[in-house]
């Protein structure tokens, strides 16, 4: 007979489990660049906030001779533009029985209650910042290769995306609809060029990959029943195909019927977005937005952002071509640059050109905010940096120029109190929502550099 020494098997049923503080995230979530734009005074309520804005002087001057005719009287030239609103929400569901045993149980990770209203207070912001850097239709990424039976039950479906966006903008969990690039404007009923309420497992970033996961048929029509406007389309869940090119967005993002403008890929008005626009927008000249703010770019030119691009042909960052973009700004409405916003590539572009002159300077920490330095000949440039940034890109602008219009702040939803029983259950409901846009009242100060090459974070 063996002898039963009192060694750590023998006292296992004895002992607990010792649990950390609170949840470590394993996934990168930097909420940078929305907190940056300033709060603007004026609410877009009603029916939004209008503002006024002059194209040019009145121009009765000049020279004559002595009785001559005075010079015409000719006015000014003047427009409108609209700041709307877009309406962000965040939900979220937990059982009766969740909460008593999360707070009762003192080997609970956390409090359940604390840690599900922080996360969905988090998630939302995260969500801001990636609109932040979009034009307000929602796009994640262009497919690089086309992919059969993605949805489908029996397996998850590797998707990999051009390396242009990257997948940057995939977060796992997300719910997301593939739009092919023949459909982008027309409503969605034609077979396959939808699909919709798709969940993200992973995202591999190295390989540019997304894992579609697989869907039983219950979940699916779930995910379905739930969509705003996917009702009734693409319900089956056998897959499908997903074409070369095409693009996936928030699941939804669009809207259901997109006729605006006269492009045939882009051309939409920013009026018809469903997210709150980004800076892919505001920088805009006429190529993503054939109006912006209810303005239209082709009947008024210098609404249009400033692009300095080079054909699609990607070429390296340099020091003439910063300066020539502060000047571009400053020809153009008069005002001085003092913000550059890039990504994580152009930072280590901007750094490998001044360190051979040992003009690098240490990071500098502004608010909780990364930042560099610019000297552009007329005071000191911040640079900020955002990994969401969009790639091969810098977006110049005068501090101030874009900011936050704010109809109801972040908060509660529920007006009469914060949890609602959802009837029948004992379940109990809740949303943050908020009310906001990013906007801009002088687009011509603002100054975007594009066609950069972007170096690769893994080679």
């Amino acid at each position: 007979m063996a002898i039963d020494y009192h060694d750590l098997t023998a006292i296992t049923d004895t002992l607990k489990f010792v649990y950390g503080e609170g949840i470590t995230n394993q996934f990168a979530d930097e909420k940078v660049t929305y907190n940056q734009f300033p709060v603007s005074e004026r609410k877009p309520r009603g029916l939004g906030y209008v503002f006024s804005i002059r194209y040019a002087r009145a121009q009765g001057t000049g020279a004559r001779r002595e009785s001559a005719h005075l010079p015409s009287p000719l006015a000014g030239k003047y427009d409108k533009g609209k700041i709307l609103p877009k309406y962000i929400y965040g939900s979220l569901r937990l059982t009766g029985q969740m909460i008593e045993a999360a707070k009762s149980d003192v080997a609970a990770f956390v409090d359940g209650l604390a840690d599900s209203v922080d996360d969905i207070y988090q998630s939302i912001i995260v969500d801001l910042n990636r609109q932040s850097w979009g034009d307000g239709f929602a796009k994640l990424g262009t497919v690089k290769t086309a992919k059969a039976s993605v949805g489908e039950t029996a397996a998850s479906q590797d998707v990999v995306f051009k390396s242009t966006t990257g997948v940057k903008y995939f977060q796992p969990g997300m719910m997301v609809d593939f739009y092919s690039t023949a459909g982008l404007k027309a409503t969605p009923t034609a077979s396959g060029s939808r699909l919709y309420s798709m969940r993200v497992a992973s995202v591999d970033s190295a390989s540019n990959t997304v894992t579609i996961a697989k869907v039983s048929s219950a979940d699916y029509a779930l995910y379905i029943a739930n969509h705003p406007w996917a009702v009734g389309y693409n319900t089956s869940d056998s897959g499908r195909t997903v074409a070369a090119n095409a693009i996936a967005i928030k699941e939804g993002g669009r809207p259901k019927t997109m006729t605006d403008g006269t492009n045939a890929t882009n051309g939409f008005t920013s009026s018809a977005s469903v997210e709150m626009m980004g800076l892919l927008g505001i920088y805009d000249d006429d190529t993503l937005l054939n109006k912006f703010e209810d303005i239209d770019t082709t009947t008024y030119p210098s609404w249009r952002a400033n692009v300095l691009g080079n054909s699609s042909v990607d070429r390296e960052l340099s020091i003439d071509l910063l300066l020539q973009a502060l000047d571009l700004t400053r020809i153009k409405s008069g005002k001085t640059a003092n913000v550059m916003r890039m990504g994580l590539g152009q930072r280590r572009k901007y750094a490998n050109l001044l360190m051979p002159d040992v003009r690098f300077q240490p990071t500098v920490l502004k608010g909780g905010y990364e930042t560099l330095t610019f000297a552009g000949g007329d005071g000191t440039v911040q640079m900020m940096i955002d990994p969401l940034c969009q790639s091969g890109k810098i977006f110049i602008e005068p501090s101030g120029t874009i900011q936050r219009y704010e109809m109801a702040p972040l908060g509660w939803g529920n007006l009469d109190q914060q949890w609602h029983q959802r009837s029948g259950y004992d379940e109990w409901d809740s949303f943050l929502r908020l009310y906001t846009n990013l906007g801009c009242e002088q687009r011509n100060s603002l100054t975007l550099v594009k066609d950069l090459v972007e170096p690769n974070i893994y080679s």
